[in-house]
């Protein structure tokens, strides 16, 4: 276990990116280059900004909208919401730029996912989504960026019709704000998350350096403390809530067993500390798969975690329509039913 966490910690922050976190930046990227247009079926995609108090800055994001969102007949339409948190090295374009759109547009196309609008921010290079002492990363996407999407977009307030993803760093955010933050998503899907064992005593004094050059002792301080680490790990957190507290938050989290990183391996400690504590969720060890981007990723998870959020967004909208049948007095009672078992995964 220890030389797994020590490997794995170790190329998170002492290894420069490799060739495919490069990748093009589309075609207003910052890096000046130009990439292929993604042809797309169910949606419009757009590159904006916003300002965000959090971290003191404009921050970009690319938004996938519904194609028809601007119609007449859709002008009171609320649509569901997905926010995805990209890894680490990456940037608000990785998602369009590296695979991620065609399988998100084919989703739709399948009847997986309904149209919704799905959203990309940047969240820093190297955040790693923690609120630090002058830059809040996490307040960024919990307050500033939803807050945002509420102000300008049609977007769905249900918390059942909300969902948070991310792969690598940004998956280990998706876990964290969802399992600490319950109230603001009914959904989470998780890719090759940077989830790590319990205990951070074992660290060695040269990796203190890199974890300082990248700002990390603002969160976990230096030396690294057991507290603030347990709080920001998801594993630690899984371990130590209790059940109640998810209100049912649906969880669908993968890695691959030949993960560069070794993250299955806290994946998969993950699983069992939630299989522990009775909490519904879907795991997938996709044996022979690797890290993120550049190894079929979006092949081999996309789909799966997309159907799970789709379904997740269906039953919320049957129980809603139920709800809102008993509440004009008609009988919602064997709609309200289906919704709990005939439709998406079992309630949490």
């Amino acid at each position: 276990m220890r030389s797994w966490f020590l490997a794995a910690l170790t190329a998170l922050i002492v290894l420069p990116p490799l060739p495919a976190q490069e990748g093009n930046r589309g075609d207003r990227g910052r890096s000046g280059r130009r990439s292929q247009a993604v042809e797309l079926h169910n949606f419009d995609f757009r590159e904006a900004t916003f300002h965000s108090d959090a971290v003191h800055r404009d921050v970009p994001y690319g938004i996938y909208l519904p194609r028809g969102y601007d119609d007449a007949a859709n002008k009171d339409t609320k649509w569901p919401l997905v926010i995805w948190l990209h890894g680490m090295h990456e940037d608000e374009l990785r998602f369009h730029q590296r695979g991620g759109a065609p399988v998100l547009d084919q989703a739709v196309t399948d009847g997986k996912l309904p149209p919704c609008v799905f959203v990309t921010p940047n969240g820093g290079r190297t955040s790693m989504y923690f609120n630090r002492k002058d830059e809040h990363w996490e307040d960024l996407i919990t307050k500033d960026l939803l807050a945002h999407l509420e102000a300008t977009y049609r977007v769905s307030k249900d918390r059942d019709q909300r969902a948070i993803m991310g792969v690598s760093m940004g998956g280990m955010a998706a876990l964290r704000i969802a399992f600490t933050q319950p109230d603001l998503f009914g959904v989470v899907g998780a890719h090759s998350s940077a989830v790590f064992a319990e205990d951070p005593e074992q660290i060695p004094e040269r990796l203190k350096g890199y974890a300082k050059r990248l700002g990390l002792d603002e969160v976990f301080g230096d030396p690294i403390q057991k507290e603030p680490w347990q709080k920001a790990n998801p594993l630690c957190i899984a371990t130590a809530l209790e059940p109640k507290s998810l209100h049912g938050l649906r969880i669908y989290f993968d890695a691959g067993s030949d993960d560069r990183y070794g993250f299955a391996v806290g994946n998969q400690l993950l699983h069992e500390a939630l299989d522990r504590k009775g909490v519904v969720h879907t795991w997938r060890l996709i044996e022979g798969g690797g890290h993120s981007w550049g190894s079929n990723f979006e092949g081999q998870t996309l789909p799966f975690s997309f159907a799970a959020v789709g379904e997740a967004f269906a039953a919320g909208a049957a129980r809603g329509s139920a709800l809102r049948g008993l509440d004009d007095g008609s009988h919602g009672k064997d709609d309200k039913g289906k919704a709990a078992d005939g439709e998406g995964p079992r309630p949490h």
